[in-house]
């Protein structure tokens, strides 16, 4: 689903644009991803899980959310580079028609301007539009502090623990926590 773009200044005064991406940008896309994954630990995929994708996996992956009326991508660009990506599916079962999940990364030299925020408002906006939908929901590390604090800002509550859910590259563990958000 593509939804309406729109600009924004950050905390600090820099202009972002949340929008659509477009199949051209799967590379710079990716290349934000590899490195997030390699400054963000706390992030489900590893710098190596984006490296070892196809050359065409994230072009593939905006034609199909291109095609759908209930998930959508939502790109920050900031002078035109891509700082953060949302990405959001609904559910399509009878039974679970009304969730859907969302996962976010915000570059690392970005992070602080309220992008993050942005992003989950501009997809609240965007959601309330998808037939059906009652509730977003996601998962998160609970040492990502600073992620519990954003979600919790915006309206997101805790719905649940999975302890020891993922393995650190250090070898600890981290509890995975689940949120929900109704709209």
């Amino acid at each position: 689903m593509r939804i309406s773009p729109e600009s924004f200044r950050t905390k600090t005064g820099k202009i972002i644009t949340l929008r659509s991406p477009e199949v051209q940008d799967a590379k710079a896309l990716r290349t934000m991803m590899i490195e997030v994954a390699e400054m963000a630990p706390y992030i489900m995929s590893t710098a190596e899980d984006f490296r070892s994708k196809p050359d065409d996996a994230e072009q593939k992956w905006i034609e199909k959310y291109e095609r759908s009326s209930r998930d959508m991508i939502i790109l920050a660009i900031h002078e035109g580079n891509i700082v953060g990506n949302l990405d959001f599916s609904a559910f399509v079962k009878f039974k679970n028609f009304h969730r859907g999940h969302l996962g976010m990364s915000v570059a690392p030299n970005m992070r602080g301007e309220g992008i993050g925020e942005l992003l989950l408002r501009k997809l609240f906006a965007e959601a309330a539009n998808i037939e059906g939908l009652t509730q977003i929901e996601l998962s998160v590390m609970h040492p990502n502090v600073a992620a519990l604090k954003l979600y919790k800002k915006v309206g997101f509550k805790e719905c649940g623990r999975t302890p020891n859910a993922f393995k650190m590259q250090d070898g600890s563990f981290a509890d995975q926590i689940g949120m929900y958000a109704t709209l």
